[in-house]
């Protein structure tokens, strides 16, 4: 019997639900769970793949908005959910679902698309380029403090469990988009990520920094437990799970409370900035520590131009045209000059030429254009012009999305 790749009709959802478990080595959801995600099941726009009426593979997206260099926010497709049954891998299932999910993202007229990879070998190959990374960290409080450049101004309290929705979701708005890959968070995520924390099913708790006008500025969610392995007996650990502010300053305020927290001799959290400013900010440097550094976010452009007009560039002299190479959607096919004042479609003689996965590497400015030449990705036909792409593209801070979806 052929496989049948289609849009994911309401009464489906369960059934595509617990095809994505299985392939990520889970077991489908029960009532309860389901009834959990079912709300982000109902506002994602999927694909499924059907063998009889046996769902056998499933890939869809949140419509979402990324922040790009220059603090515009652009519609993008966040893939979630993609897997496909250990019976029916290598039989092109999985590619017929990232095409038909693309096409869809164009169709919706979605500049971008993004992701987080379970497999890095696998999205290349659908034009998407590994455009940020994020560090696991571990940082030991009693040589980490005093934090430097922490603001002293100001309070910080703690949210009690039926307001943490409440100010969190707006408060998480007006202060986390300071760093390209940054995304808007739909409401069902927000429960997920808040579940804990509001139920008080463990030692989970947010924290709220307040200026001195008296406006919300920034905040931190964080888990602690007990440690009974710690070498020098019952101890406390602690996970640090999201942290934003309106200013550097208030986001190391954040951190010192952390470090201020009674019998915690230990922190960890598995996703934090490479450039992450509290590591120059502690006072011993070796009470941080990277424990790893991964992929993060995966960019893909749907829309070149839309794209490439959206972002802002660094005020260099110079511009660069670049052409663009994309096999799944011929709009994307041309060439853009890009300078400082922005970006705009060409015939002039291409000074770049570079294919899908390697400007949507570049695009968030956290990866070089010599870096995708190296490997094959971009063909430098202008002396100069890589250098050249590479000042106008490249942002401070680093992109770092935080969010996991």
């Amino acid at each position: 019997m052929s496989l049948e790749v289609r849009a994911t009709r309401p009464h489906e959802l369960r059934a595509a639900a617990a095809t994505v478990s299985i392939a990520l080595l889970n077991a489908p959801p029960d009532d309860d769970a389901w009834e959990r995600s079912r709300p982000s099941w109902e506002e994602m726009p999927s694909f499924t793949a059907w063998d009889g009426d046996r769902c056998v593979g499933h890939a869809g997206h949140f419509l979402v908005e990324t922040t790009v260099p220059g603090g515009a926010r652009v519609p993008t497709g966040a893939v979630s959910r993609v897997g496909v049954l250990p019976s029916h891998r290598r039989r092109g299932v999985g590619t017929d679902l990232m095409h038909a999910l693309v096409a869809d993202a164009a169709e919706r007229q979605l500049p971008l698309m993004s992701l987080r990879a379970s497999e890095a070998v696998i999205y290349q190959r659908y034009g998407f380029g590994l455009a940020g990374d994020y560090t696991a960290v571990r940082l030991l409080p009693h040589r980490a403090a005093p934090i430097a450049g922490a603001t002293r101004a100001g309070s910080i309290r703690l949210l009690d469990p039926d307001e943490i929705l409440d100010v969190v979701v707006p408060l998480y708005d007006r202060v986390a988009h300071r760093r390209p890959g940054v995304i808007v968070r739909p409401t069902s995520w927000w429960r997920r990520y808040l579940r804990e924390a509001i139920e008080r099913s463990k030692g989970s708790f947010v924290a709220v920094h307040t200026g001195t006008d008296g406006v919300d500025d920034g905040y931190v969610h964080y888990e602690v437990a007990w440690d009974d392995q710690h070498a020098d007996g019952p101890t406390g650990k602690g996970e640090l799970l999201d942290l934003f502010g309106a200013t550097d300053a208030i986001e190391l305020a954040l951190w010192q409370y952390v470090c201020d927290v009674d019998i915690v001799t230990e922190w960890k959290s598995d996703e934090r900035p490479i450039d992450d400013l509290v590591r120059d900010a502690v006072r011993d440097p070796r009470a941080y520590r990277v424990t790893a550094i991964d992929d993060e976010q995966w960019v893909r452009l749907v829309d070149v131009g839309r794209a490439l007009s959206s972002r802002s560039y660094r005020d260099v002299a110079g511009s660069v045209v670049i052409e663009v190479h994309d096999p799944l959607i011929a709009a994307n096919n041309g060439r853009w000059r890009i300078t400082a004042g922005g970006a705009e479609p060409t015939s002039d003689d291409p000074d770049l030429l570079s294919d899908i996965a390697s400007v949507s590497a570049t695009y968030l400015g956290g990866r070089p254009f010599t870096v995708r030449a190296a490997i094959g990705g971009v063909e430098e036909r202008s002396p100069g012009a890589l250098a050249t792409a590479d000042a106008l593209f490249t942002h401070t801070p680093l992109p770092f999305c935080g969010s996991f979806f």
